[in-house]
């Protein structure tokens, strides 16, 4: 099968099934840690624009581990989330180093 249509490929994600609304496990900490990294980076934080990608695969790894048959992503979301706690936390705002 080619790649899809971008039309086709939106209306295949807009489309729901019994899976879609099961929780996932995410603790009020990895849930802070996660938005303040999604943060950074806008805010000027340059060091975070890597992290800003682990935590979206960290957070697709996270739903597909109770998803049976999907193919799973290169780390789990145990690994990915041990790459984001051992990151210090970005401090708010913008970068103490840069004018306002």
């Amino acid at each position: 099968m080619g790649p899809l249509d971008p039309d086709d490929y939106q209306e295949l994600l807009a489309g729901h099934d019994e899976t879609d609304d099961a929780p996932v496990r995410l603790t009020r900490y990895q849930a802070q840690k996660c938005a303040a990294i999604l943060t950074a980076g806008p805010a000027g934080h340059t060091s975070y624009a890597e992290a800003t990608d682990t935590v979206a695969r960290f957070l697709q790894a996270l739903a597909l581990d109770l998803t049976p048959g999907i193919g799973r992503t290169e780390m789990g979301s145990a690994a990915l989330w041990q790459e984001l706690d051992e990151l210090p936390r970005p401090a708010p705002g913008v970068p103490a180093s840069q004018p306002t």
